[in-house]
């Protein structure tokens, strides 16, 4: 890594995209490298591999990042949170679906941790890591394409000329069953919400049966009660205007119950789920025109969130919430004795 002139510091937001990223890519490190144990697909293997080096090599060099700034390591997921020799819990083809998954989540997260960085070599290093995300992507498309696994967004039909809203009746109303049919940007972000609480909940299903904490099970069937509840919403909005919904993943899932991974990790990687979701909602908020789609994002965010702060405190109860960088304490700073 190349030192940076006049020693320039790293800014809040470099340091808060940086820590974001480590403690995603060990949490990948371990859930990709358990997977590729499992997978026996000789096409999907080659996908597994090539995310288990990027998230390997991300590691390290945010690790170097660090170590340069003088800011401790962030301790992040290890070895001791996942268990290779457990048996499958999910099939080769979810394994690909995940991937593919994650590497759209991780597009979204660069683009917005590129537009805040300032220094040259942390702008070098995220736009390197959003090149290989966008590459991963394209690489989990192809093999699923190839073994006819990729389900495609629905398509629509085009009017034969452009045309203005000619009244504010587009919007809708808040309740009541005699709405507007969808546009095609509706459409996009009702089967990419399906869509992403599909293999949300699949991976709390699959996360409820291996789970030692009855505590952590529990929040876990809960949280895939309100995917489930979420899949339906979006889905019927989708069907009620003749589009049909994604698949689920629900066959995915194996019957172990010997657990992969720590609690510890699933909680972290649930709570990172749900904040993906959340950024798919508010996303989607900004260009729904149709006022009950709008309200039906808001109640369920609102689900969410609740949620989430539930996960969260089983974090912090069972001290395995890692703290992320932080301000200082001006006025502690002021009355501590010299």
């Amino acid at each position: 890594m190349n030192l940076t002139e006049h020693n320039i510091r790293l800014t809040a937001a470099e340091i808060g995209s940086l820590w974001i990223q480590y403690m995603n890519d060990s949490m990948a490190t371990c859930t990709i490298g358990y997977f590729l144990e499992k997978t026996e697909d000789t096409q999907i293997k080659p996908v597994l591999q090539q995310a288990l080096y990027l998230a390997q090599s991300h590691v390290q060099q945010i690790s170097n990042f660090f170590t340069q700034e003088g800011f401790p390591i962030p301790i992040g997921f290890t070895a001791n949170d996942v268990n290779l020799t457990a048996p499958r819990l999910f099939s080769d083809p979810f394994h690909l679906n995940y991937l593919k998954n994650m590497a759209k989540t991780a597009m979204l997260a660069y683009s917005l941790a590129l537009s805040l960085a300032t220094r040259a070599d942390v702008r070098s290093f995220t736009m390197e890591s959003m090149k290989t995300a966008a590459d991963l992507d394209e690489m989990a498309t192809q093999v699923m394409l190839s073994k006819g696994l990729y389900v495609r967004p629905p398509y629509v039909t085009a009017g034969n000329q452009p045309a203005y809203i000619q009244s504010t009746e587009y919007l809708g109303s808040f309740f009541g069953d005699n709405q507007r049919r969808l546009s095609s940007i509706e459409i996009m972000h009702l089967f990419l919400n399906a869509q992403s609480n599909a293999i949300a909940k699949a991976i709390l299903v699959g996360f409820s049966q291996v789970a030692q904490s009855m505590e952590v099970r529990q929040l876990f069937v809960r949280c895939a009660d309100i995917a489930e509840k979420h899949i339906k919403i979006f889905t019927q909005t989708l069907e009620d205007s003749n589009i049909p919904g994604p698949m689920k993943l629900d066959t995915d899932i194996m019957a172990s119950t010997v657990a992969p991974f720590s609690d510890k990790l699933m909680l972290f990687h649930i709570i990172a789920l749900t904040n993906m979701v959340l950024g798919y909602y508010a996303a989607a908020i900004g260009v729904t025109l149709r006022k009950d789609i709008s309200v039906d994002y808001n109640r369920l965010a609102a689900e969410i969130e609740l949620f989430s702060y539930d996960a969260i405190r089983i974090l912090i109860n069972n001290g395995w919430a890692e703290e992320p960088p932080m301000a200082l304490d001006r006025k502690q700073l002021a009355l501590t004795p010299s």
